[in-house]
């Protein structure tokens, strides 16, 4: 405020008290960062810009503003209805808002000078450096706390920011009131019965420059200010500056204007109403500028009616005589366009963001890929998109509307429960529903819907979205299919076989009753297979799978493990003997003959069964005493079966104890190799030797490998016992070659687990590096299930093998998924014939045509192919006359221990010397 104190304490001095302002800020922090630019950090740096020399000259004009509005508005306190506002608390104020802190101590060297300057204080009295001070102390902190914790709009966009600005600049107003009556009478300026009075009047002009000139500012000034600050001339202003206004906003904006001309000459020029100051017509203007233009138009209004009255109190010198009226008024005033036009722009912010999300939601519904539809729980559309339509097979969304929901069901029993269970969880999320195009065709969508209220209040409208996943339902059929049931006979295989099996077990546990599991062999299937072909094997296993699941109740069930062998969980079993009538059901309806394209076949079966909970009580328990019970049928005859007793695990004891010495077999230097030389037909010379593992045991003495080599893939032991088997052998054929023998290649048969061990072609080159065995001399094994595990990844580690110069095979090759396709994409050298082909190769027509048929494949590829079994002159003059390369056999050499190849190889040597001499 500027307080004329002679009008309180000595008539006619005309000195006065008088307030600072200061700089802009240049940097903003969140909202209020936008009025204006950040200022440099370095103040060596920061004048050194074009942006400095404005800031500089924006002090010196903001000074001369200071001392101008301090004179001024103490001058418009002698005039009869000028609102005594104090304007430069309203300046600092803004100031303080935009600036914040950094420019506190501008404003307090602000209010020195102009206590010196304007007033002539001394600077060490009560108004001069405290006084100039403490008056702006609220001031200080009322810009921190409605900036740093409240952060409001700088435009007092909201009810919410208006309010809380109103009441913490008022709240300073009183604290500054406070310190300004104080330092006037420490200087004796007023006396102690005037300080009411004084305080009232302070507090009253500073409130009118709060209410009228700093939202002023903020809105109007400040973001100009800081647009010149930050691009200098080139610098635009906003587009609502820029916008040409329409005639019919340019009536109106006349309108308006002429209205509070008339309404500020009828108060002070109309001779016949200046008696009754007739202020309410003020209040009819900023009320309809609110109402249209919101809080900048309210803000305007306010503070040219607060212009106007001062001018108009000018024009007439009128003597004053009626201050707190028009100060209570022009408060009033000021208050209710701030309030009502913040009120107005919240309520347009709102209706224009409405606007703006029913123009998303409009695109978002015409443009979702997904369908999105409303409906009636009486079955009518109210309105869809045209992905909706195309869903059902219709062209548009009016086609689609015009077709009963009810209609687009599969099933009318899907549409009733489906409201059912809508109306009961008034949202269903991820329904999958089956339903029928235009074209009668069936298919699939997931839906996401809710039951809402109609116009109403009553909840009948179904509104959502449906995806198309049509495709992927068949997916997933298929996938289940491949997942859960076997390929050829349809039944659930050993997967979809374990879970009904756990199911079955849960609930026999509580009902307190058995199941029993017949684990079934076909007998002589193998034969059938060999002898007919694997076409009429498949149609024999189709029929047999037919009639178990016709001997079977609904509630049992009938799996495929693989082979010829199946499994048969029967549930509620009563007892022992009534599963031996439903084994003997089975076994008759496999003694029956099958015809097979012509062909008359008997077959028998053997049976193995468990029962639940005698003989386990889990599903693995169970399954695994069935095979057991099964083995021993097939060893007392077979076509029977038999229960499973304590007898029957002598061989999963063995199984254990093997696999508890395997573990100790590599320290205790148990495993040895043995090599068995292959023969070059042609030559009539060893080719190569293929190293053979072999176990003594300590207690059960020399351990067949098909005993021992499963255990250890099954308990992981291979991969030691593999990368040993490796070192040794390259060891070994290193070692012949420094003897001075001739280098002959060997071969390693290399198990699944260890060929997808992650760094098995590391482990290669590094037991090669070692060893010092040139690649070339290492042939790797592998058998044809092991290239179908994974094939991406399997030709990738093959690939890289290759390159490394390996040679690799293809083991037991036939008795797998023998393919021209993998042999084609896989780099191998050689094909390896299983001895089950070549043992009878001589006399059976069959094992005939299928090694003819495997040689020649490979000779039209380019590949080796090595006979292993080879054990008479019958089988080697039949693949010498078939052009087979090489054999391995006991015709040629049974396995050898080390001193025992060497000297088939020194015999070798010095027979090729003999021959040599003797040409």
């Amino acid at each position: 405020m500027t307080l004329n104190t002679g009008l309180l304490y000595k008539p006619g001095e005309d000195d006065h008290h008088h307030k600072p302002a200061s700089l802009y800020r240049t940097e903003y922090v969140s909202k209020l960062d936008q009025s204006l630019p950040s200022a440099t950090p370095s103040l060596g740096l920061g004048w050194l810009g074009p942006l400095a020399y404005r800031q500089l000259l924006l002090g010196v004009v903001f000074g001369a503003a200071f001392l101008i509005l301090d004179g001024s508005s103490t001058a418009s306190l002698g005039w009869e209805g000028a609102p005594p506002s104090y304007l430069p608390v309203g300046l600092t104020l803004a100031l303080l808002l935009c600036g914040g802190r950094r420019y506190v101590p501008v404003v307090f060297i602000s209010s020195v000078v102009a206590a010196v300057v304007n007033y002539h204080r001394p600077i060490f009295s009560w108004c001069g450096l405290p006084g100039s001070i403490g008056v702006y102390l609220g001031y200080v902190g009322a810009a921190a706390i409605l900036r740093r914790r409240w952060r409001i709009d700088p435009k007092l966009g909201t009810l919410r920011d208006v309010g809380r600005y109103i009441v913490i600049s008022l709240g300073a107003a009183i604290l500054s009131t406070l310190f300004g009556v104080l330092t006037l009478w420490g200087d004796g300026l007023i006396s102690r019965s005037d300080a009411l009075r004084t305080a009232a009047d302070w507090w009253a002009t500073d409130a009118l420059a709060i209410i009228t000139f700093t939202p002023f500012l903020l809105v109007f000034v400040a973001p100009l200010v800081g647009c010149w600050l930050r691009s200098g001339s080139e610098s635009r202003p906003s587009a609502a500056w820029r916008a040409r206004p329409s005639a019919t906003q340019i009536l109106e904006l006349t309108a308006q204007s002429g209205f509070v001309v008339f309404a500020i000459w009828f108060v002070f020029g109309y001779a016949p109403a200046i008696p009754y100051q007739p202020l309410y017509l003020l209040f009819v203007p900023v009320i309809w500028i609110a109402v249209r233009r919101g809080l900048p138009g309210a803000i305007l209004a306010t503070f040219a009616i607060s212009i106007g009255m001062t001018f108009a109190a000018w024009i007439t010198q009128a003597q004053s005589g009626s201050l707190p009226k028009l100060q209570l008024a022009m408060s009033a005033l000021g208050l209710t366009g701030l309030c009502l036009g913040a009120v107005v722009t919240e309520r347009r912010q709102a209706e224009r963001a409405i606007r703006e999300s029913e123009k998303r939601y409009r695109l978002l519904f015409e443009r979702n890929l997904a369908g999105v539809f409303r409906t009636t729980l009486a079955g009518s559309f109210v309105e869809c998109n045209q992905a909706t339509a195309c869903m059902f097979g219709y062209d548009s969304p009016e086609e689609v509307m015009e077709v009963p929901v009810a209609n687009l069901y599969d099933a009318a029993s899907d549409r009733e429960g489906f409201l059912t269970k809508l109306k009961s969880e008034k949202s269903v999320t991820n329904h999958e529903m089956k339903f029928r195009r235009k074209n009668g065709e069936s298919a699939w969508a997931m839906l996401n819907v809710s039951l809402v209220d109609d116009d109403s209040g009553i909840a009948s409208i179904v509104e959502g979205t449906l995806v198309d996943i049509t495709e992927r339902k068949v997916a997933e059929e298929r996938v289940q299919s491949l997942a859960y049931y076997d390929a050829l006979t349809g039944l659930p295989n050993r997967i979809l076989m374990h879970d009904r099996l756990s199911k079955a077990l849960a609930t026999a546990r509580r009902q307190m009753h058995k199941v029993a599991l017949l684990f079934f062999d076909l007998d002589r299937f193998k034969i059938i297979n060999d002898s007919l072909g694997h076409s009429v094997g498949d149609l024999l296993l189709q029929d047999v799978a037919e009639r178990l699941k016709s001997c079977a109740r609904e509630e049992d069930t009938v799996a495929r493990l693989g082979g010829d062998e199946f499994l048969i969980v029967l549930t509620h079993v009563n007892d022992v003997p009534g599963t031996a009538v439903s084994a003997e059901r089975f076994m008759d309806a496999m003694t029956a003959r099958f015809v097979i394209q012509g062909h008359s076949l008997s077959i028998g079966c053997s049976l193995g069964i468990s029962i639940f909970p005698e003989h386990g009580a889990d599903s693995e328990t169970l399954i695994k005493h069935a095979d057991a019970a099964m083995y021993s049928a097939k060893d007392i005859g077979r076509n029977n079966f038999q229960f499973f007793t304590a007898d029957m695990n002598a061989q999963a004891v063995e199984r254990l104890t093997l696999e508890n010495g395997l573990r100790l077999a590599l320290d205790k230097k148990e495993l040895f190799l043995m090599y068995q030389p292959q023969m070059n037909i042609a030559t009539g010379k060893i080719s190569e030797l293929e190293a053979l593992l072999r176990w003594q045991h300590p207690v059960l003495g020399l351990v067949p490998p098909d005993k021992f080599i499963r255990i250890a893939e099954n308990s992981g032991l291979i991969v030691p016992i593999g990368e040993w088997v490796l070192r040794t052998a390259c060891s070994q054929a290193r070692k012949w070659q420094d003897e001075g023998l001739r280098a002959v290649s060997i071969a390693i048969n290399v198990s699944a687990v260890q060929f997808r061990q992650q760094g098995f072609c590391e482990l290669i080159r590094r037991v090669l590096r070692e060893t010092g065995l040139a690649p070339h001399y290492l042939e790797l094994e592998l058998t044809e299930t092991l290239l179908l595990g994974n094939a991406d990844v399997t030709l990738s580690v093959l690939q890289e093998l290759k390159a490394m110069g390996l040679t690799l095979a293809i083991d037991d090759f036939g008795t797998g998924y023998s393919s021209f396709s993998y042999l084609k994409r896989f780099p191998v050298s050689k094909l390896k014939i299983d001895r089950s082909f070549v043992r009878d190769v001589a006399m059976n027509p069959d094992d005939a045509a299928i090694t003819t048929a495997i040689i020649s494949m490979a000779k039209s590829l380019n590949l080796k192919v090595i006979a292993e079994g080879v054990e008479d002159e019958a089988q080697m003059s039949f693949l010498r006359a078939h052009q087979c390369d090489e054999i391995q056999g006991y015709y040629f050499s049974r396995p050898l221990a080390v001193d025992k190849v060497a000297e088939k190889l020194r015999g070798e040597a010095l027979q090729a010397l003999a021959e040599n001499h003797g040409s």
